[in-house]
């Protein structure tokens, strides 16, 4: 690491623009506010009890460039920035005390450069140089202790921009789509990056008078929060879908009243495209259940493996399945154009349609397991996740995505009863297991790689708990 510096403590202050981070830093070190931060530090008598604030450096003319002709100048704006915070990171080596960083260096590559990427404002090569830049600068830096991150959605986001009426902005008023890229950005970065504890804040709840001062209440109300979560040194904070237990009767009266609702259904979907997707982990009847609610809808099902005989009959997946860590990335990539195009294919049918697996598992589950198993370099890792953002951005949506449910003991149970050689060799119960851990965040993660209609922490579907569901009689056990 390098810059390990004289502070007692930094905390980064995160969060999109126009979500408050200033307002909220100048506020914390102010006078009238400034012991409830200062306050952690009883515990340490050596400490300086002093709060210094670091602010974004802003470069006016290069930023209104790059609003108005991102595609001329995001490369360079992008590399401007990460200079400034590098040098900032200077300054803090030699600062004492508590110091609060704006919008640390971490959110230049992890939000803002991958942005640029899946916006098309960056082309390939751009991409590829800013990013080993950012990695050999990033070696030096050592990550804020705490993070703080201030949460709002795109609509609160731009009020606040048209309140504080900056010139260089108005585009952000004009068009969502960036602050919507920035913000589902965000949500990964804070839920799937960051070593380090973070402290969610509801930014909504922010109020500001007319002169941009923060509501005093609610400001204590954050800092004294903030300043007991460093006590306790929590663990990330992660938002964790409720999801409840399944419960169903079976009386004659509901038989009777769901095969009325199962045929109002299909006479829907016969006069409306609609694209529904089921995903799940390994195993646990993805296939199976796409045939059965198709036959039963009478619309097309839609398979990545041979439709008549459920085989692996893609020369590729085989090869990973024999040989995960020299195929791993070559598969991944290739699995990004093959689902662009399927997706795309079953759009432009014009039919409905039921496809057996998502786009969005790849990025928010399996890449992320393949990585922690270390299939993938980190590297690898972010380019996939960031071209899937960029592919899946201007791909067809799903209308409706079936989430199945079930234990890794049970998908082990189902890769040995349908006796594929190669997944039996693949998916031992510890990497199902491991597997499983990502698809408990993935009703979260979903909404933010842009082929299912919803935003993060929103539901992403329907849930199904497959341990419960007799594939042979089609019935609930």
């Amino acid at each position: 690491m390098g810059f390990m510096g004289l502070a007692d403590l930094v905390i980064g202050i995160s969060g999109n623009i126009g979500v408050g981070k200033t307002t909220l830093i100048e506020a914390a070190a102010s006078e009238e506010f400034q012991e409830i931060l200062l306050s952690v530090l009883d515990v340490n008598p050596a400490a300086t009890r002093k709060i210094t604030s670091l602010q974004e450096d802003f470069n006016l003319e290069m930023l209104s460039n790059f609003y108005q002709e991102p595609k001329r100048f995001a490369f360079a704006a992008q590399m401007y920035f990460l200079n400034a915070r590098l040098r900032r990171e200077e300054a803090m080596a030699n600062t004492r005390g508590i110091i609060l960083v704006d919008r640390p260096i971490i959110e230049d590559y992890y939000v803002f450069g991958r942005a640029q990427r899946i916006l098309d404002n960056m082309t390939e090569n751009e991409f590829k140089v800013y990013a080993e830049t950012f990695d050999l600068m990033n070696k030096k830096i050592t990550p804020p202790d705490i993070y703080v991150y201030l949460q709002a959605d795109v609509e609160t986001l731009q009020k606040r921009i048209a309140k504080r009426n900056r010139p260089e902005e108005k585009s952000l008023l004009d068009n969502p789509e960036y602050l919507q890229t920035l913000q589902d950005l965000y949500d990964d970065l804070h839920r799937n990056k960051l070593n380090q504890p973070v402290i969610i804040i509801d930014a909504k709840k922010m109020k500001l008078g007319s002169n941009g001062d923060l509501d005093k209440d609610y400001l204590r109300e954050v800092l004294q929060q903030v300043a007991a979560e460093v006590k306790s040194h929590p663990p990330s904070l992660k938002f964790v879908p409720q999801l409840g237990k399944w419960i169903s009767t079976n009386p004659p009266e509901a038989v009777l009243k769901t095969m009325e609702l199962e045929k109002e259904l299909a006479d829907y979907l016969q006069h409306n495209q609609k694209i529904i997707t089921i995903a799940g982990n390994v195993g646990l009847g993805k296939t199976t259940t796409t045939r059965i609610l198709a036959h039963g809808l009478g619309i097309e099902g839609s398979f990545e493996l041979d439709k008549k005989h459920d085989l692996i009959d893609y020369g590729l997946l085989s090869k990973f399945l024999q040989d995960k860590p020299r195929y791993c990335n070559e598969l991944q990539v290739e699995l990004i154009k093959r689902r662009l195009a399927l997706r795309n294919k079953n759009k432009n049918s014009r039919l409905s349609v039921i496809e057996d697996r998502s786009p969005e598992e790849d990025p928010a589950a399996f890449q992320e397991h393949f990585h922690n198993r270390g299939y993938l370099t980190e590297r690898q890792l972010d380019v996939l996740q960031t071209e899937s953002r960029k592919a899946y951005r201007s791909a067809a949506k799903s209308d409706l995505m079936i989430f199945l449910q079930g234990t890794p003991e049970y998908s082990r149970q189902r890769i040995l009863h349908r006796g594929r050689p190669e997944e039996i060799a693949a998916w031992d119960l510890v990497e199902l297991r491991d597997l499983h851990r990502f698809y408990q965040q993935f009703p979260i993660n979903v909404g933010s790689y842009g082929s299912k209609k919803s935003q993060p922490q929103q539901s992403c579907g329907a849930f199904i708990n497959i341990n419960q569901w007799d594939f042979y009689s089609q019935k609930w056990a």
